[in-house]
């Protein structure tokens, strides 16, 4: 793997800080429970708009982007993905 980009277990930081992605399971949340995570995060002050793709029985990608073309650091992107599992966390526990 290149040294300049950033890939810990489930979260890929693009090297030039275009876009962060999370590989999330769906046999371990919901794709509802994914959405709902993506969206919360999609209204704080993080700026960010989400794309998720994949495949829904294997394996979601849910791709953060910063809004209005701007780029951020590896670590802002890194908070973000880290931000997104948790998230991902408190939802899975409201059904």
């Amino acid at each position: 793997m290149p040294e300049e980009c950033i890939d810990t277990h489930n979260i890929y930081v693009e090297k030039n800080g275009n876009f962060v992605s999370i590989r999330v399971n769906p046999r371990l949340y919901r794709k509802d429970i994914i959405m709902r995570a993506a969206d919360d995060l999609m209204h704080e002050k993080d700026k960010v708009d989400a794309i998720l793709d994949g495949d829904p029985d294997k394996e979601i990608i849910v791709k953060f982007i910063p809004r209005g073309g701007s780029k951020k650091s590896n670590e802002e992107l890194l908070d973000i993905a880290h931000k997104f599992n948790s998230l991902l966390i408190a939802s899975s526990g409201k059904g």
